[in-house]
């Protein structure tokens, strides 16, 4: 049977599937391959401007050329194969539309694996939904979380994802500013760490601290008596901004927003289990205030 092969049919059908146009213009093989290789290729050259480009402006570059081939350059690709195929194409055995809904079909399924695998293992996105980060993660980031692991040390004063203890579902972006071992306090809103205070140029204060009589100052006292050194916990009267020192219990972390009026975090849960974490925060990819619009100059933004 003899059926003409539109480009632009060609192209329209490679936006929403890769692979889907050149299918349908005869080739399964270029069919296969983008098919099974844009998604994973194109995540990999977006994350590696995210992480590796000296600047926004790169980064930009990068990601915007990466759009462009995905988005363009396969379905101008696929419009070229239908031109070569012609008006007098016969149709073939991958012509037939169980043969079209098995493509569709199996591609999304690889998508979503290759998604999944990136999400476990590599990085994955996330959005900044609160204002404990600020002045380093301001409300509408959005970033990328890397996965690789590293050891419990290195993760001191770095900002670290994780899934609440109390609600396990939701996750957090806080700064682990205490380790198994570590005894930690604070002082004036001055944090302390083994005796030595902690130099914190990322942390924003107010100098406000909670009326002893709010609920949440009750509850940091609750927890906070039975892992008290060197003090009486009789008289252990707690603030946001003077509490402590307690020793952190092993295979745990403490956790605080670089917002330290403006964060609920460890003071008040409590210890963090280290295997509650999901990745560390290192790259802005988009940022949108509600209002202002794109946030341009924190595209491709490194996080500290």
């Amino acid at each position: 049977m003899i059926s003409q092969r539109r480009p632009w049919a060609a192209a329209l059908l490679s936006l929403p599937i890769p692979g889907l146009g050149h299918l349908y213009a005869g080739s399964a093989r270029s069919a296969i391959w983008f098919g099974t290789l844009t998604a994973p290729i194109a995540g990999s050259l977006f994350l590696a401007a995210a992480l590796a480009a000296p600047s926004p402006a790169l980064f930009l570059l990068i990601a915007s050329a990466t759009v462009a081939t995905t988005w363009v350059g396969v379905p101008i690709h696929a419009a070229r194969r239908a031109r070569a195929a012609g008006s007098a194409y016969e149709l073939g055995r991958v012509n037939r539309w169980y043969v079209y809904l098995a493509f569709i079909g199996g591609v999304a399924v690889w998508q979503g694996a290759v998604l999944d695998f990136f999400k476990t293992y590599v990085a994955e996105a996330f959005r900044m939904p609160s204002a404990s980060g600020e002045p380093t993660l301001l409300v509408g980031d959005f970033f990328y979380i890397l996965k690789f692991p590293r050891a419990p040390r290195e993760l001191t004063d770095e900002l670290v994802v994780f899934r609440s203890p109390e609600q396990p579902v939701l996750r957090v972006v806080k700064r682990a500013v205490g380790l198994p071992g570590d005894t930690l306090g604070m002082r004036d809103g001055l944090l302390y760490r083994n005796g030595r205070q902690v130099p914190e140029p990322y942390a924003q204060r107010y100098d406000v601290a909670r009326p002893p009589e709010d609920r949440y100052v009750s509850q940091m006292r609750a927890w906070q008596v039975s892992h008290l050194v060197h003090t009486d916990a009789a008289r252990y009267l707690p603030t946001t901004r003077d509490w402590g020192p307690l020793v952190v219990p092993p295979d745990s972390f403490f956790a605080i927003g670089d917002n330290r009026d403006e964060s609920y975090d460890s003071r008040f849960f409590g210890f963090i289990p280290l295997a509650n974490i999901s990745g560390r925060p290192r790259v802005i990819y988009f940022s949108y205030e509600s209002g202002v619009g794109i946030r341009w100059k924190r595209l491709g933004h490194r996080i500290p």
